[in-house]
């Protein structure tokens, strides 16, 4: 499996990253590179992360989230609505698990294992954020029932 990571962006305010395969430090460092693009738009977004096909992180490339969790972390709180990150591997949970203990996500996250959770979780981000038509486009991008009754 060749490494590699995707932004998808078409749905805006949604972002969803895609890792695949183990990626070498220069390519996270360009993967963290792009984030930081969208962090400094300065507009209000969700994120889901889809982890599903990753391998595991390096040491340098945990070292590396902590730092950019760091740098960021007061954009991180005021922009990113919620983020949902989707693992299947107990390897890679467990190696985000450790990113984490030595520096949270300063906005909300959650932990998913399928595409749906995670879509219905930053739907209820969106909304809370006041983003109610962004939240419908991308609800009915999916295909999901709608929460409100009337």
């Amino acid at each position: 499996m060749s490494a590699s990571f995707t932004f998808d962006d078409s749905l805006w305010p949604l972002l969803i990253s895609r890792l695949t395969g183990v990626l070498a430090d220069k390519q996270y460092s360009e993967y963290l590179a792009r984030l930081t693009a969208y962090v400094e738009r300065g507009e209000r977004y969700v994120c889901i992360s889809d982890l599903r096909r990753a391998g595991l992180f390096t040491a340098a490339q945990r070292q590396m989230q902590v730092a950019w969790i760091r740098q960021h972390e007061v954009s991180l709180r005021e922009r990113v609505l919620g983020n949902a990150t989707l693992i299947t591997s107990a390897p890679i949970r467990l190696s985000l698990s450790l990113i984490y203990h030595l520096k949270p996500l300063p906005m909300p996250n959650v932990v998913v294992a399928d595409m749906n959770a995670a879509v219905r979780y930053i739907l209820g981000k969106l909304e809370e954020g006041g983003l109610v038509s962004e939240a419908e486009r991308i609800r009915l991008h999916f295909g999901l029932p709608g929460t409100h009754v009337g």
